[in-house]
């Protein structure tokens, strides 16, 4: 995985990208309540702000939360999968801490019932980012990590 701070850079961008994406179309759904193919696009225009913001996070705070506490449950020497997997979900648990916040002021803003509706905001957005960063975002990241780096973290 990523061995130097550009190659951080660009991991972190490309998961974020899919991730916000992903997030943005999905709560664009339960915005609207319904799921046509406009949505697609409407996600797509609607997320670059919290793109940023997200990705700033990610960088910055989550990825520095998440592995010190992954290394928590997890040793250095463990199956590298079991590290990966520890990363992510304490990747998901701090990033949607964080995007709940904008969720909150973009759904509701932030008025006297920011808790409750922050908690459940979290949640919702909890039980879908945590498969999609396990099973879609993170395989997706890796791989095109590895297509362009290589398994060694060198430029192929």
């Amino acid at each position: 995985m990523p061995k130097t701070k550009f190659q951080s850079v660009v991991f972190t961008a490309v998961t974020a990208w899919i991730m916000v994406y992903i997030m943005t179309l999905y709560n664009t759904v339960l915005a609207a309540g319904t799921f046509t193919n406009a949505t697609f696009l409407a996600a797509l225009k609607g997320m670059w702000i919290e793109y940023i913001i997200i990705f700033l996070c990610a960088f910055f705070i989550s990825s520095r939360v998440a592995k010190y506490f992954a290394f928590r449950v997890v040793q250095p020497g463990d199956r590298p999968i079991a590290i990966i997997f520890a990363i992510q979900i304490f990747t998901v648990v701090s990033q949607v801490a964080l995007a709940s916040i904008l969720g909150v002021y973009h759904g509701y803003g932030f008025t006297s019932q920011f808790l409750p509706n922050y908690l459940v905001t979290y949640c919702k957005n909890f039980v879908m980012a945590l498969p999609v960063q396990l099973f879609i975002a993170g395989p997706i990241a890796r791989g095109l990590f590895r297509s362009v780096f290589g398994r060694d973290g060198k430029r192929s």
